[in-house]
């Protein structure tokens, strides 16, 4: 049986042929869903300054510093991924990153 990525980890995916395998911070992912997939969102380099990014503490499994765009936010199937860091992100991390995502979706 694969492994079930769960919430605060970060994953390699595999996003298809269009999009370039990325890491990903998994924000929820539950296994008695009617689908077998995790809402993620994708973790970049790239920084421009919105109220829906987080800059991410630096962690050696990143290479370069790093963001995460709430915008960003997607679903993908279990079987997209690849394999998971050697750590996560902390609390402090994941309510941030909820924060940006409730002000992306202005709930």
């Amino acid at each position: 049986m694969r492994t079930v990525p769960q919430p605060g980890e970060v994953w390699f995916v595999d996003l298809g042929l269009v999009a370039k395998p990325r890491h990903a911070l998994v924000l929820a992912a539950q296994t008695d869903a009617r689908l077998a997939l995790a809402s993620v969102v994708l973790i970049t380099k790239r920084f421009e300054d919105t109220p829906y990014e987080v800059t991410l503490p630096r962690v050696p499994w990143l290479q370069e510093q790093s963001y995460i765009n709430a915008q960003s936010i997607q679903p993908v199937k279990f079987i997209e991924f690849v394999r998971k860091a050697p750590g996560k992100f902390d609390d402090r991390v994941i309510n941030d990153v909820e924060a940006a995502l409730k002000r992306w979706l202005r709930l």
